[in-house]
């Protein structure tokens, strides 16, 4: 259950903030320490005179916090930073096509509203 709510809550509430989107301080220490809580919990199952019931459970319950902590990890360190190549008509481009983006004030801002001066454009991976 720990595992799982460390897991949920990093897309439920925790992808709104970027210093913990980009880098899941809050959630990953939940996680490994519910994945880890899980493997000690089986060691001690297996350790005394539990009954394949209790066994198998333990089991099941290791293997389910394990995974999901993988895929966790994986999804966060890995499919989050894969970009897409850039398409033929991308590369094909020798200047940048005119559009607008809102800014973190929610104010329209036109490529247009900045000729002449030098710019440097930077994308990053957003909220959603």
């Amino acid at each position: 259950m720990v595992v799982f709510a460390g897991a949920v809550s990093y897309f439920l509430f925790f992808v709104r903030f970027a210093a913990l989107r980009d880098f899941p301080w809050v959630n990953l220490p939940i996680v490994i320490a519910g994945a880890l809580m899980a493997l000690v919990g089986a060691r001690r199952v297996f350790a005394g005179r539990a009954g394949i019931g209790r066994r198998l459970a333990a089991v099941a319950s290791a293997g389910f916090s394990v995974g999901l902590t993988m895929l966790f990890a994986y999804y966060v360190f890995g499919l989050s930073y894969q970009m897409p190549k850039p398409t033929p008509v991308a590369e094909g481009l020798s200047a940048t096509p005119e559009f607008e983006v809102q800014d973190q004030d929610g104010r329209l801002v036109r490529l247009s509203d900045f000729r002449g001066r030098r710019l440097v454009l930077t994308f990053y991976r957003g909220h959603w």
